[in-house]
């Protein structure tokens, strides 16, 4: 399973010069949490055109907007705090993950992503 980094999203991005709908950004002065997060966004919005334009196929997006999710919540969490909404955005999207791939969902992939918690979430 290929997950699309951080330099073929860019490339992507280049190539195929999408307008993302702004009604799903969220306020973020922070630079790098607002690039993380418009990877994640690119992801979700431009999965049909990323598969006519490269060789990635629709698990590689779904599983690759997830890895990129959970990037940007472990970054939020770090430099902002924690948010429960944002929790709960990762859990719909493992349950979005789950009913496109009608339950086949590779659980060894999904924890890969997830950090060993060793702090307070508060």
């Amino acid at each position: 399973m290929n997950i699309i980094m951080k330099q073929e999203i860019e490339h992507l991005f280049e190539t195929l010069k999408p307008v993302l709908e702004e009604l799903n950004f969220i306020a973020l002065e922070e630079r790098e949490l607002s690039q993380v997060f418009t990877y994640y966004l690119f992801l979700q919005q431009c999965g049909e055109d990323i598969m006519t334009n490269s060789s990635y196929t629709s698990e590689e997006i779904l599983y690759s907007q997830y890895y990129w999710f959970v990037q940007f919540r472990n970054l939020y969490f770090s430099k902002i705090g924690y948010d429960s909404g944002i929790d709960q955005q990762a859990i719909l999207l493992i349950e979005k993950i789950s009913n496109e791939l009608e339950g086949n969902v590779d659980w060894g992939l999904v924890e890969e992503f997830e950090p060993i918690q060793l702090c307070n979430n508060k």
